[in-house]
């Protein structure tokens, strides 16, 4: 919502796995932004299909509490 609509921008991300899962726990629930789980779910579920060994498990749309009871 900071960039106008017509501003051509890329966003490259990077990290280990371990930021990964820690970030798609904490950033899919439902106190999240709106927008940002907008980013968050679908990008989830392409991990999941990735790697469903270390992606299974989250669900989106849970709270931070019940993710937070995942193993690390």
């Amino acid at each position: 919502s900071v960039i106008p609509l017509a501003f051509a921008s890329k966003t490259i991300v990077t990290g280990n796995l371990r930021s990964w899962r820690h970030l798609m726990i904490m950033r899919t629930t439902k106190e999240t932004h709106r927008q940002f789980r907008q980013l968050t779910i679908p990008l989830l579920k392409e991990l999941q299909d990735k790697i469903p060994l270390l992606f299974q498990d989250i669900q989106p749309e849970q709270t931070q509490r019940e993710n937070l009871r995942l193993p690390r």
